[in-house]
């Protein structure tokens, strides 16, 4: 797995800007980003830890999501180490471990960084126990825009009585793989949710069909092009290169809407405002709902992380042992 990359050499690995700026890399210095999956020492403590663990058993769950680089909320630093093992094996128990064991046999893992991991399919179906409908699109998202599986590999993987089948089959319907970023996701989810058709990385045209710019989204049948603006966009370099840019549309009869993360979660009346003006629409609050629902039960609201960490707390199985009370873990899948 590539860690470490030159912005310069991103297109020789099919990598844009916009897939640098999301949550999967890092930037370490001018030019050069790391990816912001596990760090070395997690990797040592991974490779030591699978010594306790039996044969066949992968890393799964948050475990497996961080070691594919997969766009995840921000995390709790307690939350233990997570494999699955096979159904007949012996659990294992150890401090900042847990472990499930399997209903059914478990496919030969992935390997990465030397390390077994549970396919990307199957860490999408454990994802689903816990993240929102809004986390959960992110991932999915992440897993189609680096081709690590299809959608209908996901289906293929999913499990009769699954937990958390329900919020995938709820996900699926709104994943997209041409998504670049975690925010780019997130502006898409938020006109769809609001009731209108975007289409992702659209490509603009001349005059002549040469293709002059691509957009994060399109609001079809309008000259609307919303973008999320990150913070890269302020350095001086790439504000020249966005104002050429936004010239290059202006002329095409292209209108750019950037928005920032503080406008999408806490100004969203005014950009669903700007899509309803462009359809020459009345403004209608009430489009906002399934938007706002969505919003306070995920990791993007205070109320959302709190839902998360409070789900988190199952996997503390280090209070039980300490008093004297195993549990026995099992999970379907």
């Amino acid at each position: 797995m590539l860690r470490h990359l030159r912005l310069r050499d991103a297109p020789a690995y099919d990598l844009t800007r916009s897939i640098l700026r999301g949550r999967t890399w890092t930037p370490v210095s001018y030019g050069l980003y790391q990816r912001s999956a596990l760090t070395a020492d997690e990797v040592c403590r991974l490779q030591a830890m699978r010594d306790v663990l039996p044969g066949g058993a992968a890393w799964s769950h948050f475990t497996g999501a961080r070691l594919f680089g997969l766009w995840l909320p921000h995390l709790p630093h307690s939350l233990p180490l997570m494999a699955t093992i096979q159904p007949t094996h012996t659990r294992p128990e150890r401090d900042g471990l847990y472990v499930a064991r399997s209903r059914a046999r478990l496919p030969a893992p992935v390997v990465l960084a030397g390390l077994p991991v549970l396919s990307v399919p199957r860490v999408l179906g454990q994802l689903a126990e816990d993240l929102s409908l809004l986390d959960l699109v992110v991932a999915i998202d992440c897993a189609l825009q680096h081709r690590w599986c299809s959608e209908s590999d996901i289906f293929a993987a999913v499990v009769a009585r699954q937990r958390g089948i329900r919020m995938l089959r709820a996900a699926m319907p709104f994943a997209d793989g041409r998504s670049e970023s975690v925010w780019e996701t997130v502006l898409r989810l938020f006109h769809v949710l609001c009731g209108f058709r975007v289409e992702p990385q659209h490509k603009v045209r001349d005059q002549e069909g040469r293709i002059v710019a691509r957009a994060d989204l399109w609001l079809p049948e309008t000259c609307r092009l919303p973008e999320y603006d990150g913070g890269d966009h302020r350095g001086r370099s790439q504000h020249r290169d966005d104002l050429r840019r936004e010239k290059v549309l202006a002329r095409l009869g292209m209108e750019r809407y950037g928005y920032t993360s503080d406008e999408i979660l806490q100004q969203p009346s005014r950009i669903l405002t700007d899509a309803e003006q462009v359809y020459g629409l009345a403004h209608d609050p009430r489009r906002l709902g399934p938007w706002l629902q969505e919003l306070r039960l995920s990791s993007f609201s205070v109320e959302g992380r709190r839902r998360l960490a409070h789900r988190l707390h199952r996997f503390d199985n280090c209070r039980a042992l300490k008093a004297g009370r195993p549990r026995e873990i099992r999970e379907v899948g």
